[in-house]
C-alpha cells in the first residue's frame, strides 16, 4: 500500500483517534498487547478491527513505523 493510500485511509479518522492510534503504535510491545486485549473485549466489530490493525502493525515493524510517520505528518501539517 503507498503512503498516499494509507495517508488517505489515516485522514478518514477524526483528529483524536489518529492521535490515540499515533500514541499506541509508538509504545513497546507489552503496552500494544494490552491495549488490543482490552480492544478485544469490547467484542463489537470495532474493537476487533481495531484490535487486529494493532497486532498486524505490532508483526510488522517496518509498516508500524511507517505509519506512525504518516500520522506525524498528518499531524505536523494539519490535514
Amino acid at each position: 500500500m503507498s503512503d498516499d493510500r494509507v495517508r488517505g485511509v489515516l485522514r478518514t479518522l477524526d483528529p483524536s483517534a489518529r492521535d490515540h492510534l499515533r500514541d499506541v503504535l509508538i509504545r513497546d510491545d507489552a503496552d500494544r498487547d494490552a491495549i488490543a486485549s482490552t480492544l478485544m473485549r469490547h467484542r463489537d466489530e470495532n474493537g476487533q478491527g481495531w484490535a487486529d490493525i494493532i497486532d498486524l502493525l505490532t508483526m510488522y515493524p517496518d509498516a508500524r513505523r511507517r505509519v506512525v510517520r504518516v500520522l506525524g505528518e498528518i499531524e505536523r501539517l494539519g490535514l
